[in-house]
């Protein structure tokens, strides 16, 4: 009688947060939960990030001295908006070349996004294919929004990075960025943006924020902040503080959330809860 063994295959892909630890891939694919979650987002996100350059710097205009009608033009933002289409045009047509099906006819970004989306259950099944275009996908992603020029708000937090490098665990400290509904955590130190989920769930486990954190908070909440307001909170204990050696006062998240949510609307209370 013949015993067939269970093989496990692990996820293909490197993990930034404890890379130690090995994550199992889906079954009959060769990535784990997390980055299948990441594959299909940034493949439904190129639609929008295509879409946010174009409304960020709109569209080619007169330009020159005395010519004070048109729009102006960013030439990186002109660039990167043809490297997407083709990086994602590209991709069609090698996935359509190994499926031997015909790849899509129309070449803008919204066909080829929706074509890419439907094939991406085959692409996470091939480890030579998943990794690359995965990569792809981060860079073009990450450059758009860069370009996008839309203001970005921080809001720093007294937490370590948990990015590892080589064994080893980044030093520096992360904010939240905010760029309209995007939220995402940045370390300047390891420079790299990671998912806020992490730091936001663990608001209960003792993480800190600076006042200034404290104010853009606030503020993100429709209310009048500033740091006489941030002592007053913590004179009249609306929110919990811890003074440093260096003299400076850390806060509470938790207790900060706890106090704002009260003061908000329930749409941004429910996006500070993560």
């Amino acid at each position: 009688m013949s015993r067939h063994r269970i093989t496990t295959v692990r996820c293909v892909l490197d993990h930034r947060i404890d890379p130690d630890r090995p994550r199992q891939a889906l079954p009959t694919l060769v990535i784990c939960g997390g980055h299948r979650t990441e594959l299909y987002r940034l493949a439904t996100d190129l639609p929008r990030r295509y879409d946010d350059l174009d409304r960020a710097h709109g569209t080619p205009g007169p330009r020159g001295p005395g010519i004070p009608t048109g729009i102006p033009f960013d030439d990186d933002i002109a660039e990167h908006r043809t490297h997407m289409v083709s990086v994602v045009a590209s991709w069609c047509g090698a996935i359509a070349s190994e499926r031997g099906i015909t790849p899509p006819a129309d070449l803008h970004m919204d066909a080829l996004a929706a074509w890419l989306y439907r094939h991406l259950e085959w692409v996470a099944a091939r480890e030579h294919m998943v990794v690359a275009l995965l990569g792809e996908l981060r860079q073009i992603s990450g450059r758009a929004l860069h370009l996008a020029d839309i203001r970005a708000r921080r809001v720093p937090l007294a937490a370590q990075c948990l990015t590892h490098t080589g064994g080893t665990r980044c030093t520096g400290q992360v904010s939240i960025v905010i760029r309209g509904d995007d939220w995402t955590a940045h370390c300047e130190t390891c420079d790299t943006i990671q998912d806020v989920g992490p730091y936001l769930r663990g608001v209960r486990s003792g993480k800190w924020i600076t006042g200034e954190g404290v104010i853009m908070l606030a503020r993100l909440c429709g209310l009048p902040c500033s740091p006489d307001v941030v002592r007053q909170w913590h004179h009249r204990r609306r929110i919990t503080g811890q003074r440093q050696k260096d003299g400076s006062v850390l806060y509470s998240l938790a207790s900060v959330q706890a106090y704002l949510t009260k003061r908000q609307p329930p749409i941004v209370s429910k996006r500070m809860a993560g």
